[in-house]
């Protein structure tokens, strides 16, 4: 109550009610000449939402978005708005309220500003768009969040609004090149989330070169060995190769499936030596597999899987590109890694079963393939000889 006598005190002895205040500082921050006097209002606004969410967006936020459009210069001024429209669209679960993994919390009052500013008759969404070029660091993080929130209320109205300014996406997909792995990391969110069924922004996400970054993402945080935010990084190359030929056309003529074998290797050392062109010595490395290593590996293989899906136009070509660029050895070498979790395992397998299904090249390939097995000889004195073997002689002695 302290803050509302403070406030009271503009304009009276006695204190006002919070709607009372409410009212005052939307009005200072609308008819204020000062950049001082429209800041410290809305940082007052702010303040106040945080508690008084509803009230605050019923009053003050179409004053909000007018300030934004008129006085958006001002870093400061910016990024208190940016962050009121945030806690107001924010869908934060009750307190106390479990969420199942993935799900989205329900939010009447989120839910009805978001709507305003989707709806806004200049296109506020626009300023959106722009602000996500600004260098300042809250600005365009904040802008990000807003995004994000407003897509979880209504994805496909975000979606259209986006797709009909000139750079909007083009803007989203700068932010995978963003220095600042947070920024970094809520695109690569916003845009895993508007990429899942819009084939029009698919498409435009391509053509931006997202898949260059993406791949150089991945090597950066270490490659399938790498955390979640390799996972999340797969899961939008997933999105955007999904059911969509013309992108998996693309990704096939920009060398994107010649990437996809070293995304296979599960031993650092091998990756080093195919990278030198040289043999590497043996290290010590931890070559066990964690549950996050096994996700990515699965995404992987998810992707190598659906690009040659019996059926598509492009089947043939991608089945071809991936004999051309050595996928079948990673592949095998995977599907036959004991310390490999079954479920990976068996993925391996079906994945080859796809890359040699009706494609008598690799087929034939395929044959030829010998394996080199370790088994004890007595008469051997290391105690052990190698033994070269068809691959796929391997392949059914491991299913039987």
């Amino acid at each position: 109550m302290d803050f509302f006598k403070r406030y009271g005190a503009i304009g009276g002895s006695q204190p006002q009610s919070p709607t009372e205040t409410i009212q005052r500082m939307a009005d200072r921050a609308e008819t204020s000449t000062l950049l001082e006097d429209k800041r410290a209002a809305v940082l007052g606004l702010k303040g106040l939402s945080r508690e008084y969410t509803e009230d605050v967006g019923d009053v003050a936020l179409d004053t909000l978005l007018k300030v934004l459009k008129e006085d958006n210069e001002d870093h400061n001024l910016l990024k208190a708005i940016l962050e009121t429209l945030n806690n107001l669209c924010a869908r934060d679960p009750p307190k106390g309220e479990a969420l199942e993994a993935g799900a989205v919390p329900a939010n009447p009052v989120a839910d009805k500003f978001s709507q305003v500013i989707l709806h806004d008759s200049d296109d506020v969404i626009s300023i959106f768009l722009g602000l996500l070029g600004d260098a300042d660091f809250y600005v365009r993080y904040y802008t990000v969040q807003l995004l994000s929130a407003l897509h979880a209320c209504s994805g496909e109205e975000l979606q259209q609004r986006v797709l009909v300014s000139p750079t909007g996406v083009g803007r989203l997909v700068d932010l995978l090149s963003d220095q600042r792995d947070i920024i970094r990391n809520e695109g690569i969110q916003l845009l895993i989330a508007m990429t899942k069924s819009n084939a029009d922004i698919q498409k435009i996400v391509a053509f931006e070169n997202a898949f260059d970054h993406l791949l150089g993402i991945v090597d950066e945080e270490g490659g399938v060995r790498g955390n979640i935010i390799v996972q999340d990084c797969l899961q939008l190359l997933h999105n955007l190769l999904n059911y969509n030929v013309s992108n998996q056309n693309f990704f096939r003529e920009t060398s994107g499936i010649q990437r996809l074998p070293a995304l296979l290797v599960t031993d650092p050392s091998q990756t080093a030596a195919g990278r030198s062109g040289h043999p590497v010595p043996d290290a010590d490395e931890d070559l066990e597999w964690t549950s996050q290593h096994a996700l990515n590996m699965l995404v992987v293989l998810d992707i190598i899987r659906m690009i040659i899906q019996p059926g598509n136009t492009n089947t043939q070509s991608n089945q071809t590109a991936m004999q051309q660029c050595g996928i079948i050895p990673p592949l095998l070498q995977l599907a036959l890694a004991y310390e490999a979790p079954s479920t990976v395992r068996s993925q391996a397998l079906y994945a080859i079963g796809d890359v040699i299904r009706a494609h008598s090249a690799n087929q034939n390939l395929f044959q030829r393939i010998l394996i080199t097995a370790s088994v004890d000889n007595d008469s051997d004195s290391s105690g052990q000889r190698a033994i070269p073997e068809p691959a796929i002689v391997i392949v059914i002695r491991l299913a039987v």
